[in-house]
């Protein structure tokens, strides 16, 4: 336990990354659509998808924390066991503090009208009808969910090299050319967003054991990773 609060701290020692660097992204995309939404001043809502900035970051962070922290961490006698708890420990941690503070500023914003000039940035209109907690749980699993996205693509990196990221890439194209192509001929689109429409909690719950399965085959391949 020692060795994985070591990671922990050695984690958040990089405040840039974790914490200024997204906010400091979100924090600008406020202002700047707070000047638009006041400077319209007709009553006009304004709606943006500013937020998903922050998501999107969490992915990319999860595809950086290896390159960035792996070697040295192994290079301290740490054992990879112990990297990847305190790496997950580290992720669980700052995504709660990230998922709290969207929610608390999403009710700000719903409580305030869109922060007195109808700017919706934070709020989630699909969402707003679930209580406080709920929506802090949703927004937890999906940071987490795609943490682990990037942090498994970086780990098929580390144990097989840039040849798997050409494999895995290929085949995902492939694969989404694929199902696309099947989708647009066989005119199922409104019939698959009917359903995301009526079906969206679902997929919420299912990110939980997808988190899992992240978590098993990052660590996996990790064992054998080289340094």
């Amino acid at each position: 336990m020692n060795r994985v609060n070591q990671v922990v701290k050695m984690h958040l020692r990089n405040k840039f990354t974790w914490f200024l660097v997204p906010w400091a992204i979100l924090g600008a995309n406020f202002l700047i659509n707070a000047v638009i939404a006041t400077s319209l001043n007709d009553g006009e809502v304004v709606n943006t998808g500013a937020i998903a900035s922050i998501f999107i970051y969490t992915l990319i962070t999860g595809t950086l924390t290896l390159k960035e922290t792996f070697p040295f961490a192994i290079g301290l006698s740490i054992r990879r066991k112990d990297y990847f708890f305190g790496t997950a420990l580290t992720v669980l941690l700052v995504n709660t503090i990230s998922g709290l503070a969207i929610t608390t500023l999403s009710a700000i914003e719903q409580a305030t009208d869109g922060w007195y000039v109808r700017l919706h940035l934070f709020e989630l209109g699909f969402l707003k009808d679930l209580p406080f907690i709920g929506i802090v749980g949703i927004n937890i699993i999906l940071l987490v969910n795609l943490y682990f996205i990037g942090f498994t693509i970086s780990s098929l990196h580390r144990r097989f090299g840039s040849m798997s990221m050409y494999i895995f890439f290929t085949a995902a194209l492939l694969i989404g050319t694929i199902t696309s192509y099947t989708l647009t001929h066989f005119g199922l689109w409104v019939e698959i967003a009917h359903w995301l429409a009526n079906n969206y909690m679902d997929l919420f719950w299912w990110m939980i054991p997808m988190v899992g399965v992240y978590m098993i085959i990052s660590y996996g391949l990790l064992r054998k990773a080289a340094v």
